[in-house]
């Protein structure tokens, strides 16, 4: 697993979060674009993190006047990339060796490829950030 750095200010939400809530966050990522913070939760804390009816999480978003997304980590490649894409349903992964890594095929229903893509490409390359900086795997795709 590659070495994930965090700046001061995802240290800072990463605080305020174990302030509200005691899970153990694995990484943080600050999304300006979006005003968005996206926090990785180890395996099975997810639930923990966000609280009965979204408590812990609004909350947060009341501290830090931000959207929050919350992702469960997984060691599995594959469920880890599937917890990156929820609530969509994934149909198959699979992982190729190219030159320069790994990469991800991800298929998805006919109905569920502008989600899982995003405006502007926004979700896929919050999946490909994601996973490049828990695993080494250098691009995700979507299955034409």
């Amino acid at each position: 697993m590659p070495a994930v750095k965090l700046s001061q200010t995802e240290m800072q939400y990463i605080t305020i979060l174990q302030g509200i809530v005691n899970v153990q966050i694995n990484d943080c990522i600050v999304d300006d674009e979006e005003n968005k913070v996206i926090f990785v939760v180890a395996e099975g804390q997810a639930g923990l993190a966000i609280g009965k009816r979204g408590i812990n999480i609004n909350k947060l978003k009341e501290m830090i006047s931000k959207d929050v997304e919350i992702i469960e980590h997984s060691s599995n490649p594959a469920k880890f990339i599937k917890n990156c894409f929820l609530p969509i349903i994934i149909k198959d992964i699979t992982f190729l060796e190219r030159k320069n890594g790994k990469a991800v095929t991800v298929e998805v229903d006919n109905k569920d490829k502008g989600r899982a893509i995003g405006r502007s490409g926004k979700n896929i390359n919050k999946v490909k950030m994601l996973v490049l900086r828990q695993f080494d795997v250098v691009d995700v795709m979507i299955k034409q």
